[in-house]
């Protein structure tokens, strides 16, 4: 029977010419990260696709690949202590007007058009996500804050969410930048570039028009469980 093993391990080996740089200490901008950036492109359609459910991420999303597929990454680029079991690997696909399945709050902006930021995880979560580029476009990745902190702790999520549900499209920016809930600053990447931040920082992403289902905007994204003595940010 063919597996994908080697494939990938080929696919996805990282460049030599790689960098690495920081934004406000919290984000990790590596650019060039792949040595093949058009083979782990191409690798994704040999994996089926599926409605994104009950989750943060909207749009559509492949099958998460075995764990082992993002540990390479995380190995040569960080020097993180991280339980390797929970690692995740995956694509994601975002469009123009995305959604869930069994959404519970449809008209909500955060988890659907994305016009507002998420945490993915709570105060008490330990994962740093990975984000990889694989557009012929830049795209940018938003962070924010809330009450003053861009990683609120677990109350004060509960009350951006609260604060966030009365938003629309149409009146949305009324509610930011206001000292309440404010954007930051973006992050600006290019085909084979990627980022990574803690999963409990405010971020969005940005959907343009240009996006569609059709011609979704491609990311490769990674998931990394810190042991609870790895006190890094990135």
């Amino acid at each position: 029977m063919m597996v994908l093993d080697e494939l990938w391990e080929q696919s996805s080996q990282l460049s030599d010419e790689y960098s690495i740089e920081f934004h406000k200490g919290e984000i990790a901008l590596v650019k060039n990260i792949f040595k093949y950036p058009e083979m782990v492109l191409k690798f994704q359609k040999l994996l089926s696709v599926w409605e994104s459910t009950g989750s943060a991420k909207p749009g559509l999303m492949s099958l998460k690949m075995p764990p082992w597929t993002a540990c390479h990454i995380a190995d040569e680029l960080f020097d993180w202590d991280y339980i390797d079991k929970r690692s995740e690997s995956e694509y994601i696909y975002f469009y123009d007007g995305n959604t869930t399945k069994w959404n519970e709050q449809p008209d909500n902006i955060v988890t659907n058009e994305c016009y507002l930021p998420h945490v993915d995880s709570d105060a008490g979560g330990y994962e740093i996500i990975g984000l990889v580029n694989l557009n012929q476009k830049n795209v940018r990745t938003g962070f924010w804050s809330y009450m003053g902190e861009m990683a609120p702790d677990d109350e004060l999520v509960d009350e951006y969410y609260e604060y966030s549900s009365s938003a629309t499209e149409e009146n949305y920016k009324d509610k930011i930048n206001n000292g309440i809930l404010n954007h930051e600053f973006d992050v600006e990447y290019g085909f084979n570039d990627a980022i990574f931040y803690h999963s409990r920082i405010l971020h969005q992403p940005h959907i343009d028009k240009f996006y569609t289902r059709e011609n979704p905007r491609i990311m490769y994204r990674t998931c990394y469980t810190l042991d609870e003595d790895d006190d890094c940010d990135v």
